[in-house]
């Protein structure tokens, strides 16, 4: 493993560096524990591609104050969302950040203004539960805010979701906004995308950006399709219930 990514685990865990130690190895461990995910990951794939056509999922390349980086989520038209592409696409772009970015902490932005009901309806207590259990495991969750703007309804129904699968300290991170001004307290002018009224880069001029990062670290992607880790050699066996969490009674989730 590079030692910039080496370095950002140690960020994200804080310079702890038993908790890094378990990060890098659940990062090379989950392959195998979530065949159904990551053998389905690559950036090349067409459906993956065909996400990217139809939604966005970018990080804006200028870090903002306190150096977070900010992740645009949100889609071109209404009834198109897939959760769990979503997800891939944020692993991918995760992948090229250890290599390449400074991982203080990031703002995420989930813009809801071209999405239907349907569209929040895919985002089932499971899906949010395994994907949430995956980030925590590997990347920890080191979201300072949480922005959903241009509220719609059903929101408040997700939002009682995540009260049960998060902890406390970062749900109250979640902002709600019925429009994207606040924006506009984050980004100066020049850096704002033009989307929200801006002079900076487009979403969609992020996404094409994206698409050449993608190209850029193609033989990374296909090496981690081969990636996989040799069991018998662990000292003591791994047990998926304690790792995951999930593994044994994902299938069971109850949410008041």
């Amino acid at each position: 493993m590079e030692d910039a990514k080496i370095r950002n685990f140690l960020l994200l865990n804080k310079c702890s560096v038993e908790n890094t130690k378990q990060k890098i190895d659940m990062y090379y461990t989950i392959r195998s524990l979530l065949p159904d995910w990551y053998e389905h990951c690559n950036p090349k794939l067409p459906f993956i591609k065909d996400y990217m056509n139809v939604s966005y999922t970018v990080v804006h390349p200028k870090l903002v104050e306190d150096m977070y980086r900010v992740t645009f989520v949100g889609v071109k038209k209404p009834h198109v969302t897939s959760p769990l592409t979503t997800a891939l696409l944020f692993f991918n772009i995760y992948e090229m950040r250890l290599k390449e970015d400074c991982l203080i902490g990031d703002i995420l932005v989930f813009d809801m203004n071209n999405a239907a009901m349907d569209d929040l309806l895919k985002f089932t207590p499971l899906h949010l539960k395994k994907t949430l259990t995956v980030y925590k495991n590997i990347f920890c969750l080191r979201a300072k805010r949480v922005l959903f703007l241009n509220s719609i309804r059903y929101l408040d129904n997700i939002l009682a979701i995540l009260k049960h699968l998060i902890k406390p300290k970062i749900f109250q991170r979640i902002e709600v906004h019925q429009d994207s001004e606040v924006l506009k307290e984050i980004f100066p002018p020049d850096q704002l995308p033009k989307d929200y009224g801006g002079n900076g880069p487009s979403l969609e001029e992020l996404n094409d950006g994206l698409r050449e990062k993608f190209d850029e670290y193609q033989n990374r992607f296909d090496q981690l399709d081969q990636l996989r880790v040799d069991e018998s050699l662990r000292p003591e066996k791994l047990n998926n219930d304690e790792v995951l969490g999930f593994h044994g009674n994902f299938k069971k989730l109850n949410v008041d």
